[in-house]
């Protein structure tokens, strides 16, 4: 591998780097059981915290197992739980618990919804619920297919909501923003904070996880299939009627009470006052489906912008600040009613 990355920098059109994450959890060095003298986790303990991890075991790789093995070594105050379904194998479970996990079974829903986002809803809420019975304050919502491997993840993620309280009337409504982790936060798809890993004050997270069921068909106008949904239907009515980000982070706004227009501008006032984003690169996070296939950290491309990029820390922390203002989204509104570019990498 390292023949090919030296060779395309050389004599290729493109500088290449890479990065290699252990699969097993004994195989990393980072904490403080095995690096004492330079571990910062002894200064920055997780206190009153919880990992809720949802959905199916992973067990290729068990990646999920060592994933709960790995948070264990780095955040050992905190509490991890795994909110997953009934008729997993109890082979499976019992590995889980030997880690220390706390385990919730739900039963599945009726009706998965649009991308499985009632099936999300289900693991979520049982997930948050559990974590406040046993006292949390904070909690990170992640999923049994990403990984965290930043030790000192909770910690920072807490003193990043405490630096930037929410602005606005949601400094009445919410005790601290939500927190979108790694990609999936979009700069012109209204209300599309990344629901992949979240963070946030458990009594914003009880909230955030609840919304209903989502158990109405899609408009017939959409296609069935679910990747013709992208390529078809435009962006504007695709977040508004099918895509789970957009579903619950306007869920959520409106039982802030929150008036909602579907328009890039109010997507940023939102972002602005409501929310927050982390990219990925700072939560050194690994997510098997995504990055499995594409290899990369980042879903940024050099050859192009595209109607599909990623709102990250830089340009959110500038709405914040009133630098980059939601008034200048008029020139992008048009783009609601594009459909979903396909990622160009900028190369083969």
């Amino acid at each position: 591998m390292r023949h090919a990355l030296v060779t395309e920098t050389r004599k290729g059109a493109h500088f290449m780097t890479s990065r290699a994450r252990p699969k097993a959890s004994a195989a990393l060095g980072l904490a403080a059981d095995t690096s004492p003298k330079y571990s910062l986790q002894p200064a920055l303990r997780a206190v009153k915290a919880a990992i809720v991890i949802q959905g199916p075991i992973w067990s290729e790789d068990d990646f999920t197992v060592e994933t709960v093995r790995l948070y264990r070594r780095h955040m050992p105050d905190c509490k991890l739980i795994l909110s997953t379904w009934q008729d997993t194998p109890r082979q499976d479970l019992d590995r889980i618990a030997e880690a220390g996990v706390d385990i919730v079974l739900n039963e599945k829903p009726a009706i998965p919804g649009p991308y499985n986002v009632n099936m999300q809803i289900v693991s979520s809420s049982s997930g948050m619920r559990r974590a406040a019975e046993l006292g949390a304050e904070w909690v990170i919502k992640s999923r049994t297919d990403q990984r965290l491997y930043q030790p000192t993840i909770i910690s920072s993620l807490i003193s990043m909501a405490q630096l930037f309280p929410p602005l606005g009337t949601a400094a009445g409504t919410q005790k601290y923003r939500v927190f979108g982790m790694a990609g999936g936060t979009l700069k012109f798809a209204p209300y599309h904070l990344s629901d992949q890993s979240v963070f946030g004050h458990i009594d914003d997270m009880l909230a955030y996880w609840s919304p209903p069921l989502r158990e109405n068909a899609l408009p017939e106008s959409f296609p069935t299939d679910r990747f013709r949904l992208f390529s078809e239907v435009p962006i504007g009515k695709l977040c508004r009627y099918a895509a789970p980000e957009s579903y619950f982070a306007s869920q959520f706004l409106l039982r802030q009470g929150r008036s909602l227009d579907w328009t890039v501008a109010d997507s940023w006032a939102a972002l602005r006052d409501h929310f927050g984003v982390v990219d990925q690169l700072s939560s050194d996070l690994y997510w098997v489906k995504g990055q499995y296939y594409s290899m990369r950290d980042v879903m940024g491309s050099y050859a192009a912008l595209s109607n599909t990029g990623e709102l990250g820390f830089l340009e959110w922390v500038q709405l914040v600040a009133g630098a980059f203002s939601p008034d200048a989204a008029g020139a992008y509104e048009s783009v609601l009613d594009e459909c979903m570019t396909s990622f160009n990498p900028g190369y083969p």
